[in-house]
């Protein structure tokens, strides 16, 4: 039997994200190094948590099909400074997926954080590698698939760049056209991304290690840089989102609410720290 998924329903998400996932990867993958050391925060700026490390004020919860800050089984839970996500949910349970998001809006600024994969997975992802992510400039209607630009955060994965019915200009591998690959290396502006559905430029290196991993996400207005534990591996600008009705067909995207993902892992962050910027551009 035909079965219509609407747009923009968790499942229909869940589907597009697969297929986007399904992108095919090269296998001649670096191994991950160590990490190298972490930057200090510029011009002597000090970082300040976003999180409070006791509660989630400052912050609220989506999750699908539920109402805003509706989170009867605690999806999102926060001890001793650290964001634990499904930490009392029993495995095989169909758990709902959602965002954790800041009241405010950022445009220019630095953002870091650490993340830690827990043992749990939940279907129907219970058997492949687990997934979260980091959105930011997130705009429009509250909804579990925002409009928004992601840093995944995935096994494998983290620093890929997916466009969540937003776009952005990047360089690419020409011969792949799908792997960031920077100017100086060799790789060829595109434009990336589309109004009605999401879109991935798949990550220039794999960084990850076991246990905690620190990703730091540089912003400046339209502008994006992505670092996994010291090591750059995605850049991305000018970006986009579809214009008003009778207007552009695409608007610059300059700012917006920053949001952590539940999507069927355990998973914790913790020290989530901004610095806020200055407004000059670093384009490269």
């Amino acid at each position: 039997m035909a079965v219509q998924v609407l747009r923009g329903s968790p499942m229909f998400m869940s589907a597009v994200l697969l297929l986007a996932l399904a992108a095919p990867v090269p296998a001649d993958e670096p191994a991950a190094p160590a990490p190298a050391p972490a930057k200090p925060a510029p011009d002597g700026a000090a970082w300040k948590p976003l999180l409070n490390g006791r509660n989630l004020d400052g912050w609220y919860v989506l999750l699908a099909g539920k109402k805003k800050n509706e989170d009867p089984d605690k999806v999102y839970q926060v001890s001793d400074g650290t964001v634990h996500v499904f930490k009392d949910t029993p495995l095989g349970t169909h758990t709902p997926i959602g965002v954790l998001v800041t009241d405010k809006e950022y445009s220019h600024y630095h953002l870091r954080f650490q993340y830690k994969w827990g043992e749990k997975r939940f279907p129907p992802r219970e058997k492949i590698i687990r997934d979260a992510g980091l959105m930011f400039h997130m705009v429009g209607p509250d909804k579990v698939w925002p409009m928004s630009v992601e840093c995944q955060v995935q096994e494998g994965d983290t620093g890929d760049n997916f466009l969540v019915f937003t776009r952005c200009n990047t360089t690419v591998d020409p011969q792949t056209k799908t792997r960031y690959l920077s100017k100086d290396k060799g790789g060829v502006e595109i434009t990336r991304g589309v109004a009605n559905n999401v879109q991935r430029v798949i990550k220039d290196g794999t960084y990850e290690n076991p246990g905690w991993n620190t990703v730091e996400v540089i912003v400046r207005g339209d502008e994006a840089i992505y670092i996994v534990n010291g090591h750059e591996n995605n850049r991305l600008w000018k970006m986009e989102q579809p214009g008003p009705k009778g207007g552009p067909e695409w608007i610059p995207l300059t700012k917006g609410r920053i949001a952590f993902q539940a999507e069927f892992a355990e998973v914790q962050y913790r020290n989530i720290e901004i610095i806020e910027l200055g407004t000059a551009v670093a384009r490269k």
